[in-house]
């Protein structure tokens, strides 16, 4: 059975995150002696942006993605081409000014959860507990006797055992967000074998999802197991935002701890995409430089078009040549 519990209307004194529902739906599980999965997607610390009159999400103008919110200075970004854009006061969509950065991660809730059942055994179950084939047979061995299981989405891959009565998923906007275009997709199949892991044990359980954005469509998709409508929204912004299957995708990455030399790579490479005589036909961007570790500087290329590979074989040479370039397809 599924249910729905809108943050916006139920949050606890506990934790923003944590529902009254939620605790009052822990307590009676473990009463019965049964367990209690909490699913949040990502283990680490994300943030996104949208209000919470309207439930709209801020999206790159370019990308048919969601935008994160950066700090220093306060700004929306879009982590597939990088297109910046200020933060309003008012919603874009509607006017008002109940606007929220929502952020939580598997730490925050497993110190709240301990707070509030103090006596029962909670077990933080992510890819910093479990890192070598000898630490997942001490896990399976903790996980018997965990009441509490805090999950991240390895939960869908690894492990199965008995006695689950309630799965609770955090804030599922969290995995929702996340800069990618077939994210919803992706989070439909997590959440769908996140609960027929446990519902093929012919067990009764009830899954819970907490959200700030109830009205979401993926999200109503979900609970009322309507995969028809949601393939044919998904492919018809596919369509519209020329991705796959309708084009092919694909990001160049080009790095140099150079600044400049990153970004006169980029330029030759775009110059010389741009002589095809099919340069008209094709959906290029050429973002600004981004910083991403060991002080290398990135520029990225993202190209759409019917046939990628083809296209490409104008700089096969410089692919080849030059070790500071990767190509991701999509």
């Amino acid at each position: 059975m599924y249910y729905i519990v809108n943050l916006s209307q139920d949050k606890s004194k506990l934790n923003n995150y944590i529902s009254n529902t939620l605790i009052t739906k822990i307590k009676e599980t473990l009463s019965n002696n049964k367990k209690v999965i909490v699913y949040l997607n990502r283990r680490w610390e994300y943030s996104l942006f949208t209000c919470i009159d309207c439930w709209h999400i801020y999206k790159c103008k370019n990308c048919d993605i969601t935008m994160s919110v950066h700090k220093n200075p306060e700004i929306l970004v879009c982590h597939m081409c990088w297109y910046k854009k200020e933060l309003w006061l008012n919603c874009e969509n509607c006017g008002w000014t109940n606007l929220k950065k929502l952020w939580v991660w598997t730490e925050q809730i497993e110190k709240s959860l301990r707070k509030e059942f103090p006596q029962n055994k909670i077990f933080r179950l992510d890819t910093d507990s479990v890192r070598t084939k000898i630490d997942k047979e001490q896990v399976l061995t903790r996980l018997k006797d965990a009441d509490i299981i805090i999950w991240t989405k390895m939960i869908t891959t690894w492990f199965d055992f008995e006695n689950i009565a309630l799965i609770w998923v955090i804030l599922l906007e969290q995995e929702i967000n996340i800069p990618k275009y077939d994210i919803e997709e992706i989070t439909y199949n997590n959440i769908k074998q996140l609960i027929w892991r446990w519902w093929r044990q012919w067990e009764d359980k009830e899954v819970v999802i907490q959200t700030f954005i109830s009205r979401n469509e993926t999200i109503k998709s979900i609970t009322e197991d309507n995969y028809k409508d949601f393939v044919t929204k998904t492919l018809e912004e596919r369509k519209l935002f020329s991705y796959p299957p309708y084009k092919e995708l694909v990001i160049l990455e080009i790095y140099d701890k150079n600044e400049q030399k990153a970004k006169d790579f980029c330029n030759i490479i775009k110059n010389k995409l741009e002589l095809s005589k099919e340069w008209k036909e094709i959906d290029l961007i050429a973002t600004e430089k981004w910083i991403r570790k060991n002080n290398n500087y990135y520029y990225k290329i993202i190209i759409k078009w019917e046939k990628l590979r083809d296209f490409l074989e104008l700089i096969r040479y410089e692919i080849i040549k030059n070790p500071k370039i990767t190509l991701t397809f999509w």
